[in-house]
């Protein structure tokens, strides 16, 4: 079936976890897609001025790129996405992005659907709503499902088996390494930490992800390290990641949005905890400035650096 509707989706926020489901859903099902570009500072402007102040600047990102889409599609894609399973919760703010977009944009066309496990609504389900409000028999919608959650499922471990590769690497063991230890939406966003990446990689230090990992490999490094009740989803594949990737970089950054509740707690809790590398935490919001984290990206060089110069020198 070959549809002529345009379906817009931003480039923000669960688009970095799921852009591999959705584009590839939407292009089983013949329905044409549009993104909106990079975030740029006028993306970002327009989030802010639509926001109240007490958003995350991630969730204010995120409504600057609903806004840009607005005239060029017919529908913006918008899920309530409350969690992936039992105890796999989202933040409050990623599954209110419907209601708030609804009420920021009253004229907007949204195309919905909502996946929570608590309540029976599978990911499946979601999707299969999804086609019916297309025009897309439940077959079809089940079939193009499938093969699109199998290739982004295929995605997602061809990405964490080459950073598995590249850290563990005996050719790679005098490079410096770093483990991000980030929201996604944030690690790759162009005005968060995209910058930041490239900055590491300028300077010849390899960056590994702490959220490349699978969510049961996660759940039983997190159990066995911590706590079997960690019901943030990212919360828990970060904690996983820490405990299967720490011992192969010489040092973690923390990034985070202002003022994300579950950061503040959960940066807190591995700065605490994680006592044998070096820690970077970076809380970012609108106001910052590229010099000023540049100097703290700096510091940490030398940081990591003189470290592995003590710890070489006592081998």
């Amino acid at each position: 079936m070959k549809s002529t509707l345009t379906i817009g989706i931003p480039r923000a926020l669960l688009y970095y976890t799921y852009a591999d489901l959705w584009l590839n859903f939407f292009k089983n099902i013949g329905v044409q897609t549009v993104l909106s570009p990079e975030t740029n500072k006028e993306i970002a402007k327009v989030g802010i001025n639509n926001s109240i102040d007490e958003a995350c600047y991630s969730s204010k990102i995120f409504i600057g790129h609903v806004e840009y889409l607005l005239d060029k599609c017919d529908m913006v894609f918008i899920p309530r996405i409350e969690n992936s399973g039992i105890r796999e919760e989202y933040c409050t703010r990623i599954f209110g992005l419907y209601d708030l977009a609804v009420n920021t944009f009253p004229q907007a066309k949204i195309l919905h659907a909502e996946v929570n496990y608590l309540y029976r609504k599978r990911e499946i389900d979601a999707f299969i709503q999804i086609g019916e409000q297309l025009g897309v028999s439940t077959e079809e919608s089940t079939l193009a499902y499938q093969q699109a959650a199998d290739l982004a499922q295929a995605i997602q471990e061809e990405r964490i088996l080459q950073q598995e590769k590249m850290l563990a690497s005996a050719e790679n063991a005098e490079d410096f390494k770093i483990l991000m230890v980030a929201h996604n939406y944030n690690s790759f966003d162009a005005v968060i930490g995209k910058d930041i990446i490239s900055y590491f990689e300028e300077n010849n230090i390899k960056v590994a992800f702490a959220d490349y990992i699978k969510t049961k490999e996660a759940k039983l490094k997190a159990k066995k390290a911590y706590s079997s009740r960690i019901n943030w989803r990212v919360s828990l594949e970060m904690i996983g990641g820490i405990q299967k990737y720490k011992d192969y970089v010489d040092g973690l950054v923390l990034i985070s949005t202002f003022p994300c509740g579950p950061d503040s707690l959960f940066s807190e809790f591995i700065i605490r905890t994680v006592k044998d590398k070096p820690i970077l935490s970076l809380v970012l919001d609108e106001h910052d400035a590229g010099a000023g984290v540049q100097t703290r990206l700096e510091s940490f060089i030398d940081i990591i650096t003189a470290a592995k110069t003590v710890e070489e020198a006592q081998l």
